[in-house]
């Protein structure tokens, strides 16, 4: 008989053994790996199936809140959502306690295409369809542009310069394994971004996450690039689609990359949700 359960800290083990197995245990070999890979999946409320006692399927979730459509906004990010095969027939059960999560906008950030379709069918919307592929390449006064910028990517400036909301971003993410923070600098205009290093089809890339002010990104998006440059040798930059309309850069292309979400209101439109608080800011791809 298939049961819904929270894992609790008190199954840390167990469903870490689950996962490892459902995972091959290539990714998951690390002592850490529930906060690089899951976010704390024993303290953040996410449900495992058991049969018998054991694991056979789990999906993460990370709770956050943020300002949305001018109110605060509950939100849950669902990540690694995994089902035995003998025991498929049960995954909706698994999905219905975050289904009935109607108080709280959903995201689902990197779904399988299989994920995907049944998730779709289930109510959520697109949240973005493509990435946006800048490579290092200036336009027209972008290289000049670049001169009257600068960028840190020191903790102790970052601590300094920033105030009120992205610095509490930044308190929160600082520690996460895979986000990269950066500080762009033009006069008295500032832009914290943060990013993450991906891998597609064997290059490496810099995904952007996040950018408190796209238009100064976009002005120095070579100087966010040369501050990626060491940590994650990304050979262009990433952005969701919905940040980068209008823009233009030499050799720019889109990539395909579906991501959804489920609003509580229709004000709740994509370009306010970003990737902060969700399973990207661990996961090493």
């Amino acid at each position: 008989m298939l049961s819904i359960a929270q894992s609790e800290e008190a199954r840390f083990l167990t469903v870490k053994e689950f996962l490892d197995h459902a995972f091959g245990g290539a990714e998951l070999a690390s002592e850490d790996v529930i906060d690089r890979r899951l976010g704390l999946i024993h303290s953040h409320g996410d449900g495992d199936a058991l049969s018998g006692g054991k694991p056979v399927g789990f999906i993460a979730t990370i709770f956050s809140k943020r300002e949305l459509a001018g109110r605060l906004e509950p939100i849950c990010s669902l990540s690694s959502w995994i089902m035995l095969p003998e025991h498929r027939d049960g995954v909706l059960a698994l999905l219905t306690p975050i289904l009935k999560l109607r108080d709280h906008t959903i995201l689902n950030p990197t779904p399988s295409p299989t994920a995907y379709e049944i998730f779709f069918k289930l109510g959520f919307k697109p949240l973005e369809s493509e990435r946006f592929i800048a490579p290092p390449l200036p336009g027209p006064g972008e290289a000049r542009r670049s001169l009257r910028g600068s960028f840190s990517r020191s903790r102790a400036d970052l601590d300094l310069e920033l105030t009120g909301d992205e610095r509490k971003l930044y308190q929160d993410h600082s520690s996460c394994a895979a986000a990269q923070h950066v500080l762009l600098r033009h006069g008295e205009r500032r832009c914290y971004v943060v990013a993450t290093a991906i891998h597609k089809k064997g290059l490496p890339f810099a995904e952007i996450q996040y950018a408190s002010d796209w238009d100064l990104f976009w002005e120095h998006r070579l100087l966010a690039h040369a501050a990626l440059l060491p940590a994650t040798r990304a050979m262009a930059l990433l952005v969701d689609k919905r940040y980068s309309v209008g823009r233009k850069t030499p050799l720019g292309m889109n990539w395909p990359s579906r991501r959804l979400y489920r609003p509580t209101r229709k004000e709740i439109e994509p370009r306010m949700i970003d990737n902060l608080y969700s399973e990207l800011m661990n996961l090493r791809w």
